[in-house]
């Protein structure tokens, strides 16, 4: 590329709105923040979790865009993939923008993604031959996506690291996520009751899962406060003991990140990249074990030294491997070899061969 503002890369991201909750939103967010003087960042949001409405209005919007929208000789659209209904909304987008020949990356996400290919090879490999590159969290998803012939890059999801810990007392232990079966919800209930803490609250921030019942009572010393906005989550984290996150199932949940960056430790379980994020500086232990789960509360809380130990490691550890500058460079140099692979393509196509040239290529 030429230097100037004129062959600035620019990056669209296509998928969940970043205003809301969630680990996909978190990383849209993230990446609107990577912003510099070589590479600009927007969203074009086809999901707005809890809002039927919106969603509709964004996808139309944003479907108007793919379609039709301009698009300049440093573009590149960067969908957000996940299962289920993700893949077909925003796999369909991406089909289009194939179609038109704009370069394109796709950003795998998602519990069950593995699963859920395994399910639909036909669907899965089709789709995900369309982008320049997938960018995949986890072995497994590299290893599923080879057996239909696509490559992937793997590479973690990044955090901004930013000032210094909490320097005072920390307090509570706090869940943020989904309040449901997924995210061990009713591992972690049992596992607090069994630890018997005393001097501090459990604290469960978010969404409750429609099919999922609240225990009645809740435990002693359990506040469940409902979804609440990203900032107030890491205010809460940056104050907390630990982050509790007891899932079934997950890829490489944002939560640990956040959490790990604000120097606050992370009692975990064994499942996606989990174990590969916290290394030895939090507790992990296997899932729907509420007895190992419990231990491990126990440990945190009786041991207020072991807690700062383990955060300190943590947040050195996300500033060597997942922040920005770690993973940023990895999105760019594939980013900017697509637009130069798409500027290759259309100058072969535009050039004859006999001497001339299109110039309205």
């Amino acid at each position: 590329m030429t230097d100037g503002p004129a062959r600035r890369l620019r990056v669209t991201q296509i998928g969940n709105a970043s205003q809301g909750p969630g680990g996909v939103a978190s990383v849209v967010r993230t990446m609107n923040a990577w912003v510099d003087d070589e590479l600009q960042v927007q969203e074009w949001p086809t999901y707005w979790h809890g809002s039927r409405r919106r969603t509709l209005l964004s996808f139309a919007r944003t479907a108007l865009r793919v379609l039709a929208g301009r698009r300049g000789p440093t573009d590149v659209w960067h969908f957000h993939l996940t299962q289920q209904g993700s893949f077909l909304r925003e796999g369909l987008l991406l089909g289009i923008a194939h179609r038109r020949g704009v370069p394109c990356t796709v950003q795998v996400h998602g519990s069950e993604f593995v699963d859920f290919v395994g399910k639909n090879r036909r669907l899965a490999g089709r789709v995900l031959r369309w982008p320049a590159v997938v960018f995949v969290l986890t072995d497994p998803a590299v290893e599923v996506l080879a057996s239909l012939g696509v490559s992937a890059v793997k590479v973690p999801n990044a955090v901004p690291v930013g000032g210094e810990p909490h320097p005072g007392p920390r307090s509570n232990f706090v869940f943020a996520g989904e309040v449901g079966l997924r995210k061990g919800a009713d591992i972690l209930f049992q596992a607090w009751t069994d630890a018997q803490v005393e001097g501090h609250e459990l604290v469960v921030l978010g969404q409750l899962e429609p099919r999922f019942q609240l225990p009645s009572p809740l435990p002693r010393g359990v506040l469940v406060e409902g979804p609440v906005e990203p900032a107030e989550v890491l205010e809460r984290l940056r104050t907390a003991v630990a982050l509790v996150l007891p899932s079934r199932a997950e890829a490489m949940p944002m939560s640990i990140l956040e959490s790990m960056s604000l120097g606050t430790p992370v009692i975990g379980t064994d499942v996606g990249q989990v174990a590969e994020v916290v290394g030895d500086t939090g507790l992990v232990v296997p899932p729907a074990d509420p007895l190992a789960l419990g231990a491990a509360i126990r440990r945190i809380a009786d041991s207020p030294d072991t807690a700062r130990q383990l955060g300190r490691k943590a947040r050195q550890r996300v500033q060597q491997r997942y922040s920005t500058h770690a993973v940023k460079r990895t999105f760019v140099t594939h980013w900017t070899a697509c637009v130069a692979g798409a500027s290759a393509a259309s100058a072969a196509t535009s050039d004859p061969g006999d001497g001339t040239h299109d110039s309205t290529a």
